[in-house]
């Protein structure tokens, strides 16, 4: 199932989150130089997601699934990046910034969860009507490093 999400969010972010993380998105280490360039901060327990437009509005969907999707069409996404994370209260959460309201949670079972953030219309975000949408994609799998599968080249 998809869960759409359009939602408020300063300062070009918002957070993918176990409910009990409890990590330091203010510190200087969290939105370091690499996490600009793959637009993806991560922190124990917490993504950091950057957004691209200047109305702060995050236009999100969110899909569960039951194994790694197989992503055939990278044309239709700017940017596309994946690291893990671990659920560990059983909650993940989607907050906003800087207030981190929760606007949605998802039920898992705690365990280690791949997230895929496949970012697009990127070079649409600063229309009077922003058109940049941000796909969340989840699924079970053990940890490992971050990976860009798709660099964004926003020059």
């Amino acid at each position: 199932m998809i869960h759409k999400l359009s939602f408020f969010s300063q300062y070009g972010q918002f957070y993918i989150a176990d409910k009990d993380a409890h990590a330091d998105t203010g510190s200087k280490d969290f939105w370091n130089n690499e996490a600009f360039h793959n637009r993806l901060a991560v922190d124990d327990g917490i993504l950091g997601v950057s957004i691209e437009n200047d109305e702060a509005v995050a236009n999100v969907e969110i899909e569960l699934l039951p194994f790694k999707p197989e992503e055939k069409d990278l044309s239709r996404f700017d940017h596309i990046v994946e690291e893990s994370l671990l659920i560990r209260s059983g909650k993940l959460q989607i907050l906003d910034c800087p207030n981190s309201q929760v606007e949605f949670e998802l039920n898992l079972e705690p365990d280690w969860y791949r997230v895929r953030v496949s970012s697009a219309n990127l070079t649409k975000a600063y229309q009077e009507i922003p058109e940049d949408k941000y796909n969340i994609k989840i699924w079970r799998e053990s940890c490992s490093k971050i990976k860009v599968v798709k660099k964004w080249n926003c020059s």
